[in-house]
């Protein structure tokens, strides 16, 4: 393991291994600094890839409860919401393995560690076992990803709610449910638990739904 580097990814999910990749094969001696204690990123394991499982699952169950419009018979249909986050483990646990695989046997430096910058070309990493070191480079990319914004809304925290994280190890689906937001991740749940029969609320503050987006889109 090399102290100086050309490139140094901060992050080691989907943007900084596809990013680390890259820099290797246009020649530039790389690192990948993850602090997380799983490997594999925000999109594989909190994100991108277990809500679309759900999402999958709540369409499957949709088109059975329209059955009767296409002149077809599905009987006695019901929901295994256990079985639905079973599956959405096994198959984000997959995914993550194979990320893993690539980041331990890529063609850059893996260090495990929580980096913080001493000036503009150089970092300190914290590692697990408590020790540091410092690693210089040209140029770095924060790659750190995301994480969930706790709300002020008066009286959220007394009555409990679910966040984004939470609903994706639920296996609970609530009679009905409101949902606060109107952007990407909202609508992705409010569509999981429609499809599964949830009777489903969307409270946005904005005049249109994917505020980011052109109005014809959202």
């Amino acid at each position: 393991m090399a102290s100086s580097y050309d490139f140094v990814v901060i992050g080691g999910g989907s943007a900084g291994y596809a990013a680390a990749r890259t820099a290797t094969q246009l020649g530039l001696r790389t690192a990948v600094v993850e602090g997380g204690e799983e490997l594999g990123g925000l999109c594989i394991l909190r994100g991108c890839m277990p809500s679309k499982t759900l999402l999958e699952s709540a369409s499957r169950f949709r088109t059975l409860r329209r059955a009767r419009e296409f002149g077809l018979r599905a009987e006695k249909i019901g929901i295994e919401a256990k079985e639905i986050i079973l599956r959405k483990r096994r198959l984000v646990g997959e995914f993550a393995d194979y990320r893993v695989e690539q980041l331990e046997s890529g063609p850059f430096d893996l260090i495990r560690g929580w980096a913080g910058f001493l000036d503009p070309h150089s970092i300190e990493v914290r590692k697990p076992d408590g020790s540091s070191l410092q690693i210089t480079s040209k140029a770095f990319l924060i790659a750190t990803g995301s994480r969930p914004t706790r709300l002020s809304v008066p009286g959220l925290e007394q009555i409990g709610y679910l966040g984004s994280d939470e609903v994706l190890e639920s296996s609970t689906i609530p009679k009905s449910v409101i949902v606060l937001g109107g952007g990407a991740t909202a609508l992705e749940f409010a569509s999981y638990y429609d499809g599964l029969g949830s009777e489903v609320t969307l409270i946005q503050r904005s005049s249109q739904v994917l505020k980011e987006f052109d109005a014809d889109i959202a």
